[in-house]
């Protein structure tokens, strides 16, 4: 008798540990969608994507007319101008494949 109740006590025990463990245990997760981001002169660059981090919208800047160099002198230009117009901006997302026009960002 008090063998049939200890089996049973000891069934109802490593019932509740293996479904406390099963229940608790997690998959391994691919995040597929993150990515380290690259830093120009002290801005974060966003090219067609966008932060993970909340953001405040600062402004936007655009390229110039006659600038028609290479994307690296684009880029460095847009950066420049981000710069100065918003002085406290920490990125910039490129939202156009030909990098005239970028929004400048400040994290929250």
């Amino acid at each position: 008798m008090m063998k049939n109740k200890f089996i049973q006590l000891w069934a109802v025990c490593s019932l509740l540990f293996f479904v406390t463990v099963f229940t608790s245990w997690k998959k391994p997760t691919s995040n597929n969608n993150s990515a380290t981001v690259e830093q120009e002169q002290g801005i974060f660059i966003f090219i067609k994507s966008k932060p993970i981090s909340e953001y405040q919208y600062l402004g936007s800047v655009s390229k110039s007319i006659a600038l028609s160099g290479s994307p690296d002198e684009m880029l460095k230009s847009l950066i420049k101008k981000c710069k100065k117009e918003y002085p406290g901006a920490d990125g910039i997302i490129f939202t156009s494949n030909d990098m005239d026009k970028a929004d400048c960002i400040k994290f929250k």
